[in-house]
């Protein structure tokens, strides 16, 4: 085995990665991710041409209606979830971020859904659902600190830790003005201690990319050696070093 692998691990990126939050419709299949209401295994099916996700039970209800660019996190057992949307609004200072909770038993068939569609296909950043989610909590977090505490209710614990990738404005002071630095950054969320680490992609941002059409989309930790593994739109995979901004290797 090559001392490379050693460092990174066994277990398959795919594997891996598949336990990171899905980012609506690009990591979407018809059980990913997993919920179960009652005994039965819902599903996840596209509809109409502008990338929206409907969840649906196998005699064709319809729980859940969820446009491009929402964070979709599984619990462990498929009967919860989180559900977050990456566009920020862009403004300069704190970042507001609101992550929401439902319990896949407490979902209830959308009246109307073919209307909703309809709406939802002229608009972006848009979710839909037949009731309030269980649970919600919103942070605002300061682009420029390293970690921030928060106090995440009970519901959320049982998620862990996970990443949220997002954009931050002002991320950087850019001591370079003439040349464009990008705002992608991983916030670390630890729901138990309730710490968000800021690890800005240094890597990425202050790149030849074209952010426009490269993009990364999803991140995480892999546990048996602490670094991070992501993935992105026209970009390599990737794993982190230890500094959580720098690219250690592509796949």
């Amino acid at each position: 085995m090559k001392i490379l692998d050693k460092i990174i691990g066994k277990e398959a990126p795919k594997k891996l990665m598949d336990k990171s939050p899905c980012l609506a419709p690009w990591y979407f299949s018809r059980d990913n991710p997993k919920l179960i209401k009652g005994d039965e295994t819902l599903h996840w099916k596209t509809i109409g041409s502008h990338g929206i996700t409907a969840l649906t039970d196998p005699i064709g209800n319809s729980y859940a209606l969820i446009s491009m660019s929402w964070y979709v996190l599984a619990a462990d057992d498929s009967k919860s979830f989180l559900i977050w949307n990456r566009d920020l609004e862009k403004t300069i200072g704190l970042q507001t971020v609101q992550i929401l909770y439902y319990e896949s038993d407490k979902l209830r068939p959308i009246v109307g859904w073919d209307k909703t569609i309809s709406q939802m296909e002229s608009k972006k950043k848009i979710i839909h659902f037949a009731g309030e989610p269980a649970a919600k909590f919103e942070f605002s977090f300061n682009p420029k600190e390293e970690a921030m505490k928060f106090d995440f209710p009970d519901e959320f614990k049982k998620f862990g830790e996970f990443i949220l990738l997002t954009e931050l404005e002002n991320l950087y002071d850019n001591s370079e003005p003439d040349n464009y630095w990008h705002n992608t950054t991983m916030l670390y969320i630890n729901t138990d201690s309730g710490w968000v680490f800021n690890y800005p992609q240094d890597w990425f941002n202050k790149s030849n990319c074209d952010f426009m059409y490269q993009w990364i989309t999803r991140a995480i930790k892999n546990p048996k050696t602490n670094l991070i593994h992501g993935q992105g739109i026209r970009i390599d995979d990737f794993v982190l070093d230890e500094t959580n901004r720098q690219y250690f290797k592509k796949y």
